[in-house]
């Protein structure tokens, strides 16, 4: 089983559900640099604790309706045998909540 195989099946394993959002945070990297991306940082809220989802190497970015009481619950796929140069997931919204969806070369969860 592929690494991107072991991450797609962990990631519905913990079963973080539909969670209000705390923060969300975009950072580029200086084109100049000749390796100009985004990277987004999502954390929510379960209970007490913060889930913290980063996503690196993003490509079309949409963000909408993102307010304050705003909630997701977060799909992510693999994109990996669909030959999209150097992005391996898809990554959306599963509510109407809020509008969050992009494609990202890697992600990472923390607890």
């Amino acid at each position: 089983m592929s690494e991107i195989d072991i991450k797609i099946e962990k990631y519905p394993a913990m079963k973080l559900g539909y969670l209000p959002v705390m923060a969300l945070t975009v950072r580029h990297t200086d084109p100049d640099t000749g390796r100009g991306c985004q990277s987004l940082t999502l954390e929510l809220l379960k209970g007490e604790q913060i889930v913290t989802l980063r996503f690196s190497g993003l490509r079309q970015l949409r963000i909408a309706d993102l307010h304050p009481g705003s909630s997701g619950i977060l799909g992510i796929k693999s994109v990996a045998h669909d030959q999209m140069e150097g992005l391996r997931y898809r990554v959306f919204n599963l509510e109407q909540d809020l509008t969050l969806s992009f494609y990202c070369a890697d992600f990472e969860i923390s607890i």
